[in-house]
């Protein structure tokens, strides 16, 4: 653990007011450097020493006073000029709930999906047509087999000539 992390430790620590339950690299750390050891023991005296001091009321105009010398003395405050700029922000935001008011009233709604029965006449026609083309695929095997195969590969296999007109 480095000196940074180990300082971070000890600021979480006295701002949770946990500083008994420093986590055991804090101690083994703060065993074997003098510096982090002083800078401990120096953030808890002045820890101690700020919540010894008498709490003092606030005055009941105190508050004022904050308000009227930061909030109200800044230039343009309150005016004009302020004025148009908030009239502006309403006119605006006026328009955009207007605008998205009337976008979700004249938005049609989305069509409805097919129904129960819709989806099993869909079914029932996928698999005719699946059924169409599985014969289709065997009659194509077959005449494969039995007009190219038989009559093309097979004598040429056995040695036979096709083509009577070509010679080996």
């Amino acid at each position: 653990m480095t000196c940074e992390e180990l300082r971070l430790h000890i600021h979480e620590a006295l701002d949770d007011g946990t500083m008994g339950a420093l986590p055991e690299l804090v101690g083994s750390h703060l065993a074997t450097c003098e510096a982090c050891r002083e800078f401990k023991d120096d953030l808890e005296s002045l820890s101690r020493a700020l919540c010894a001091l008498p709490r003092l009321p606030l005055p009941e105009d105190a508050l004022d006073a904050v308000w009227r010398e930061t909030i109200r003395a800044r230039p343009g405050a309150s005016g004009g000029r302020a004025g148009f700029w908030r009239l502006a922000a309403a006119a605006s935001f006026v328009t955009v709930l207007s605008t998205a008011t009337l976008y979700l009233v004249f938005t049609p709604a989305p069509p409805p999906g097919p129904s129960a029965v819709e989806l099993a006449r869909a079914s029932a026609q996928a698999e005719m047509v699946f059924g169409y083309t599985a014969r289709a695929l065997a009659a194509t095997r077959t005449a494969t087999t039995d007009r190219v195969l038989a009559s093309r590969v097979s004598p040429a296999v056995r040695g036979a000539n096709p083509h009577p007109s070509r010679r080996p």
